[in-house]
């Protein structure tokens, strides 16, 4: 009986004895892992470590680590799992705060006990710090196909209380080093953007803006494929593309005629138009960034792949808006130096117009003996399209022709020049008035358009019998004044110049007794308007007339010029203003 119990009492000291050395080995390996997890603080360093370490030790096939990422716990590192789970994560009330076996699905935990039977990752051992799960661990069976034992459970246990610590410290110089990077990346993308700005600023050709900005998205970004589509007035694309079919891009263009509409850098991919995002990504496009200034489209900018394979960060797109918003400010300073250009040009080229023009209309007033004749002309731009004129014939006949061509500015003002250069060569001693007009119809119709066309009103003084033969081409009659200040309107003629050709002109007949006044104007007199759109009228001319009718012509003019200022009260002159006024003194 003695033997017996010294056998058992010699069996229990040996158990004991190996447990304890069983003991002594696991915390001297837990030491050694301890000091393998602390020795780097490279993350990914940490977690080969926490996973292979019980994997090779207890023969487990397969295993994955999730770390808490903002809300969401997301794979790290998986080892004898496929690719696809990396698509799964999980929410923390999805997982356990101590370990568990799953063996059969868990209504408490259904999606994770779905993801471990799905997997075969029977045992998960959450990792907890500060009694917050930052971290889980899964483990398949063991190669021996044996259950995991007490010991072995507390093992990964103890094992994933001491990962706690390495992780958190890895993850903050993970962080520390992702923020550094991304400093690093910020400073060398300012240094860039100051070299673009410095280049850009440096030229105020567009063609140079555009092969520059091709080179910084080609050369930052590292790409092969890019388009830039730039819109005129008129929306037809003007397009610099390399690796995109140049047809596909017009066909997209048209397609959607409010393309882009997106407001910054974009991934083709989050487009909101799905046809649109498909027929992009067809054509191989991964980034789309409007040209936008002042909320007008000027462009749109397509970049392919980068060489690398990498996908576009958000800190890529903000740069590239960046970028792309200094060249729209170039091209839109080089847009407005060409306008001043062009402006300057053509203001140097009315200035030269203007010029010509005085010298077309009479420098001197030409003074015939028994009356008194003044003209005045007042364009309404640089250039205008109105004409008088007063032509000797003979020594007895003087021609006074008064015209308004149709539009302003630089054409009207080189019809207004045909017109006198026509009127000065036609005209005759022999001729009747009516041949001379229906010649100058014809020079008209056929040199000018249809839209152009010319109110005409020419008559012939004879000073000796002191008639006055006119004809009326369309032209605001001339009104004639009797001493008494009864007027008369000059209106037999025919249609204006340059409508229809062969037309039969009609000449009209009146005589200028003594103290008559002929005054002839262009609708820039009468049509005059004030802030209220009220025209000056023709009753007020005749108004004026009959209470100025006594004074020179001269001083006719310039008062009804002024006259009309004053009505108009600070209303710009609409069209020019042209006079003349002959009067046959006592």
């Amino acid at each position: 009986m003695s033997g017996f119990l010294d056998y058992l009492s010699d069996k229990y000291q040996t158990e004991n004895v190996k447990a304890i050395n069983r003991r002594l080995i696991e915390l001297s390996s837990l030491f050694e892992i301890t000091q393998t997890l602390n020795s780097s603080l490279d993350i990914k360093s940490v977690l080969n470590n926490i996973l292979l370490i019980p994997m090779g030790r207890l023969l487990i096939a397969k295993g994955a680590i999730y770390l808490k990422d903002q809300e969401t716990f997301l794979p790290r590192l998986s080892k004898g799992l496929s690719n696809g789970i990396q698509k799964i994560g999980f929410q923390e009330n999805d997982l356990p705060n101590s370990p568990l076996m799953i063996t059969k699905i868990d209504k408490k935990y259904l999606k994770v006990s779905k993801f471990c039977l799905e997997w075969q990752l029977p045992f998960i051992i959450p990792i907890i710090s500060q009694g917050n799960i930052i971290g889980v661990t899964f483990f398949g069976n063991k190669l021996n196909k044996m259950p995991f034992s007490e010991d072995e459970t507390d093992f990964l246990l103890s094992l994933a209380n001491l990962s706690a610590s390495a992780i958190e410290n890895a993850l903050k110089v993970d962080e520390i080093n992702r923020i550094n990077k991304q400093l690093d990346e910020r400073i060398q993308q300012l240094k860039t953007l100051f070299d673009i700005a410095q280049g850009l600023s440096a030229t105020l050709e567009s063609e140079k803006i555009i092969k520059l900005l091709t080179y910084a998205l080609m050369g930052q970004m590292m790409i092969y494929h890019y388009a830039i589509i730039l819109f005129n007035d008129k929306k037809l694309p003007k397009i610099e593309c390399k690796g995109f079919v140049t047809n596909s891009l017009e066909m997209i263009i048209s397609d959607n005629p409010d393309f882009p509409v997106t407001e910054k850098a974009q991934l083709v991919g989050e487009c909101v138009n799905p046809s649109l995002k498909n027929r992009l990504l067809e054509l191989g496009a991964k980034v789309i960034i409007p040209m936008r200034h002042q909320n007008r489209s000027l462009g749109i900018i397509l970049l392919g792949e980068k060489l690398n394979k990498n996908p576009y960060s958000e800190t890529e797109l903000e740069f590239l808006s960046t970028i792309v918003n200094q060249a729209i400010i170039s091209l839109e300073n080089s847009r407005l130096f060409k306008e001043t250009l062009e402006k300057e040009r053509m203001e140097q080229e009315l200035q030269v117009a203007k010029i010509i023009q005085k010298k077309l209309l009479p420098r001197e007033i030409i003074q015939i003996a028994g009356y008194n004749i003044w003209g005045l002309n007042s364009p309404s731009k640089e250039v205008g399209g109105d004409y008088f004129d007063i032509i000797p014939i003979n020594d007895k006949q003087f021609a006074l022709a008064i015209g308004d061509v149709s539009g302003k500015s630089i054409p009207a003002a080189l019809l207004m020049a045909n017109l006198q250069a026509g009127l000065r060569t036609i005209i005759t001693e022999n001729q009747h008035l009516d041949e001379v007009v229906g010649k100058l119809n014809n020079l008209i119709y056929q040199n000018t358009d249809v839209d152009r066309y010319i109110t005409f009103f020419i008559g012939i003084l004879d000073t000796e019998a002191h008639e006055f033969n006119y004809v009326n081409a369309g032209h605001n009659p001339p009104f004639l004044f009797d001493r008494w200040g009864k007027v008369s309107l000059l209106q037999e003629g025919g249609i204006i110049l340059g409508m229809i050709p062969d037309y039969p002109y009609k000449t009209g007949k009146v005589q200028i007794e003594g103290q008559s006044l002929l005054v002839c104007y262009t609708d820039g007199v009468t049509e005059a308007i004030n802030i209220h759109e009220e025209e000056y009228g023709e009753e007020r001319l005749q108004q004026f007339i009959i209470d100025h009718k006594d004074q020179s012509t001269k001083d006719i003019c310039e008062l009804l010029v002024d006259s009309i200022n004053q009505h108009a009260h600070g209303a710009a002159q609409y069209d020019d203003i042209t006079l003349l006024v002959m009067k046959r003194t006592p």
